[in-house]
């Protein structure tokens, strides 16, 4: 019967861990894991009974717990993959005592280290001390701020996020291909779509081939994701997971209630900009006053925080937005001197469009449209399928929808296609009408919405200027 080893865990990969439960100098109880690095228990009952023993010795000489450092960091050891740290006579002991167990629990077998030295063979490398993934990621995603939007630097801290709940915040170096199928082969379990789990994967494999270049990661030659994306054809994954919005969908959403129901500026004016421009909802959540201009004789908005540097253009804004008042909402803002086009919207971490992405879904309801492949961003798809239906210029399509250089364009269009002009993109975009009456919605007035928040941020300032004073 094994014995039971106080402090001696087994996560869910099958790796055994410490943990100690400790107060620290604030009087605060913390937690504390570190990784044995490997999965024999025999190992793993070693190492953890020679820890508590030292722990406790040392206990006994001072009150307060020792620095776990000390301790913790001794105990690196995988021997199915070789890596061994000895820091002089006491902990080369221990790695002999632990050999020793690994023979007892193998059939006298050793460790594939010592028996490649026994036959003479090269010994695997000795991996390379490196950063804990939590922290190299980090350092990753503070640099691509330079050519990521915010959402998407989000969701890519969402994916490495997940990925240390499941392996722990590991050094990156003992991170092989194993544990990336491992982690793959869990998102296939709880259902997850083959573009999902291929989205997931490149934002790890980009992390990897960034730490390469780097010389963070030197375990391997190459991303242990290499080889390891789906094939979304043959598994019968769609590429796209949203649908157009059909005339009848158009109808419901635009009716004569609308107005009453989307009552804050973003709520009425967005879906309707999305309608007619094919911009994702965050990218016009986001618009700044100064973005929303007139150049060379054309009314436009510029997406600055695109998904990509691709993403960022000029769009021309629509005959039908001017008719339903958004030109002079965009004046009438201006004269307020706000930063953003909405400037009562909130930060946040997805962005500043979650509450419309919200209101809109309840809208949706409400209208009895209860396809899960039908939202806001479902507007997007309606441009373009209608515009493809026109027979608009492809190059012009894909200029004002950001597509310029995505994955799957051909060279010419992704390489070779150079910004086309604003009143050549204002007429393509001009061949956009739908079977729907907007004359009904039309007379929107939000000047009183305006002055109640100018009001209220002007008092809020005060205030606050009053209390710094104090």
């Amino acid at each position: 019967m094994a014995i039971k080893v106080p402090r001696l865990k087994q996560n869910r990969n099958g790796v055994y861990c410490l943990r100690v439960i400790f107060t620290d100098d604030t009087g605060k109880r913390r937690e504390r894991q570190q990784s044995l690095g490997t999965k024999s228990p025999a190992v793993a009952r070693l190492l953890a009974l020679k820890f508590n023993l030292e722990l406790e010795q040392q206990r006994q000489a001072m009150p307060k717990l020792p620095s776990l450092e000390d301790f913790i960091n001794r105990y690196k050891l995988d021997l199915s993959r070789g890596v061994m740290e000895s820091e002089g006579a006491e902990d080369h002991a221990r790695l002999m005592d632990a050999l020793n167990a690994y023979k007892a629990a193998n059939g006298g077998q050793l460790p594939p280290l010592q028996v490649a030295m026994a036959m003479g063979q090269k010994p695997a490398p000795v991996l390379i001390k490196s950063m804990i993934f939590s922290e190299a990621t980090a350092l990753y995603l503070e640099e691509k701020k330079l050519e990521n939007a915010p959402q998407t630097l989000v969701e890519k801290g969402r994916t490495y996020k997940d990925f240390v709940g499941i392996f722990g915040d590991v050094e990156i170096n003992l991170i092989n291909k194993s544990e990336v199928v491992q982690w793959k082969t869990a998102d296939l379990k709880r259902g997850l779509g083959a573009n999902r789990i291929n989205k997931r994967l490149g934002q790890v494999n980009d992390f990897f081939n960034w730490a390469i270049k780097h010389g963070h990661y030197t375990a391997h030659p190459t991303s242990p994701v290499d080889g390891l994306f789906l094939n979304s054809k043959k598994v019968g994954a769609k590429v796209e997971h949203y649908e157009p919005f059909t005339n009848d969908d158009l109808k419901a959403i635009f009716g004569e209630t609308y107005p009453e129901e989307m009552k804050k500026p973003d709520q009425f004016f967005l879906p309707l900009v999305a309608l007619f421009s094919g911009a994702r909802r965050e990218e016009l959540a986001g618009l700044r006053v100064d973005s929303v201009k007139e150049v060379d004789g054309v009314k436009c908005f510029q997406i600055e925080e695109g998904k990509t540097a691709d993403s960022r253009r000029l769009v021309p804004v629509h005959s039908q937005l001017v008719a339903l008042g958004f030109w002079r909402y965009v004046e009438q803002v201006k004269s307020l001197g706000a930063e953003y086009l909405f400037p009562y919207l909130n930060e946040g971490a997805n962005g500043r469009g979650k509450n419309l992405g919200r209101q809109f879904g309840l809208l949706l309801d409400k209208r009895g449209i209860k396809d899960g492949r039908k939202v806001f961003h479902s507007f997007r798809h309606t441009v373009i399928t209608r515009l493809h239906t026109l027979g608009a210029n492809t190059a012009h399509v894909m200029q004002l929808t950001g597509h310029r250089g995505e994955a799957g364009q051909s060279v010419h269009f992704g390489t070779y296609t150079h910004d086309v002009g604003l009143k050549a993109l204002a007429d393509t975009l001009e061949q956009l009408t739908y079977p729907i009456d907007l004359e009904q919605i039309k007379g929107a007035d939000f000047s009183l919405f305006l002055k109640k928040w100018d009001l209220l941020e002007k008092r809020t300032a005060h205030q606050k200027n009053q209390h710094n004073k104090k």
